[in-house]
């Protein structure tokens, strides 16, 4: 049996350990005790062993063997997860959100023989496979554009939201600016920036609005116009908004109530009881995302758009959100293993997208789970 090492053992790591060990004989690493133990009591056959997932020392004799290595790992760890295991020469399937240039790293990944692909979550990661693929198969891509988000199925007021990952994480979308493409030049806007309503075919009207999530896909998906927006029930924008005017996702320490404290630290912790999402009181999340390309072939303009909505997983119990993430960083993760991805270095995903046979492979490994993408085109002949 093949072997693979997942690096991280969080909600997301627990759901790609556990899609890996269909078929791979499975090391799960961290520095987590506790974690490791919660995994190997649900998954018994897992191997564990606990060891920091940035020190090449430690993961040499881990990796001893593996024929592919998957991560998830805090992102202020990621770069230097990826270094490790790049200069121990082992190819890696990453959902890692880095705030680094990660393909700063390829040059290095080439001279090992090895093959990254990282960021490869839903989105990022699906979302990139799709916007490269819709470039791929178009001469000239006018607008490119994401749009996605997790979204409690029943919205509660005032929020509107339920968290299926770290609250902070959240927040920070709410004030890091987002960049987007326009007229082929990148621009740099405030968060919540371009809020507007749009209907969603099966689920309703969600607001949208731009946050900083194209990556990569800014430099490698040449279009007019491109941009990533999340979405959520409306309402949500409105009271976030409220919060950071009030100053209350600042990270600089200020006296409040007659103490130092950090605003956003203080402002996390209220939320997150507020936000948690309990799935033994009944509460299910979704995941939403259309990914929309379009440009022209020859002498048509042609659209091509894809559309995802999952919803909260009853059988293995596990959200939405971390099974779309975890999955899609498996299914890349056989690719790899499988030689489907020959190209060596750091590979965004959406540099992969125009091989026919990986599109089909990713696309059919994903309808297997249960996680479908509706692809639909539209043609207007003779434009041009």
């Amino acid at each position: 049996m093949k072997k693979a090492v997942q690096l991280g053992c969080g909600l997301v790591g627990n759901v790609i350990a556990a899609d890996m060990m269909k078929d791979f004989d499975v090391t799960v690493v961290d520095l987590n005790t506790a974690a490791l133990e919660a995994l190997k009591k649900k998954f018994p056959a897992v191997k564990t062993v606990t060891a920091s997932a940035t020190d090449a020392g430690a993961l040499a004799p881990i990796l001893e063997g593996a024929d592919v290595v998957t991560a998830g790992v805090p992102g202020r760890f990621g770069h230097a997860m990826m270094r490790a295991v790049i200069d121990l020469g082992y190819s890696l399937s990453d959902i890692s959100f880095m705030p680094e240039d990660f393909e700063e790293l390829s040059e290095d990944a080439k001279r090992k023989g090895v093959t990254v692909v990282p960021d490869m979550g839903v989105a990022p990661g699906m979302s990139n496979f799709l916007m490269g693929r819709g470039a791929a198969l178009l001469d000239e891509v006018e607008r490119a554009y994401i749009y996605v988000g997790g979204i409690p199925k029943d919205p509660q007021p005032p929020f509107n939201y339920q968290v299926t990952w770290s609250a902070r994480d959240v927040i920070e979308e709410f004030t890091r600016p987002a960049r987007y493409v326009e007229n082929h030049e990148l621009v740099t806007v405030e968060a919540t920036s371009g809020l507007f309503l749009k209907d969603f075919p099966g689920l309703g009207t969600l607001e949208v609005f731009y946050t900083d999530g194209l990556r990569s896909l800014a430099k490698n998906i040449k279009a007019r116009d491109m941009g990533e927006m999340t979405m959520r029930w409306p309402g949500h924008v409105e009271q976030m908004r409220l919060l950071r005017s009030m100053g209350m996702f600042d990270e600089t320490p200020r006296m409040l109530g007659g103490k130092e404290v950090v605003p956003l630290d203080v402002t996390a912790d209220l939320l997150f009881p507020m936000w948690k999402m309990d799935p033994e009181k009944g509460d299910r999340d979704l995941t939403v995302m259309r990914v929309e390309v379009e440009g022209f072939k020859g002498k048509d303009h042609v659209t091509h758009t894809w559309d995802l909505l999952d919803e909260f997983d009853t059988k293995s119990w596990n959200t939405s959100m971390s099974r779309c993430t975890g999955c899609s960083c498996a299914i890349f993760a056989r690719a790899i293993a499988a030689g489907l991805i020959k190209e060596k270095g750091v590979l965004p995903a959406e540099k992969l997208a125009g091989d026919d046979a990986l599109y089909s492979f990713v696309m059919t490994e994903q309808r297997k789970r249960g996680i479908v993408y509706t692809e639909s085109v539209k043609i207007v002949k003779n434009v041009r």
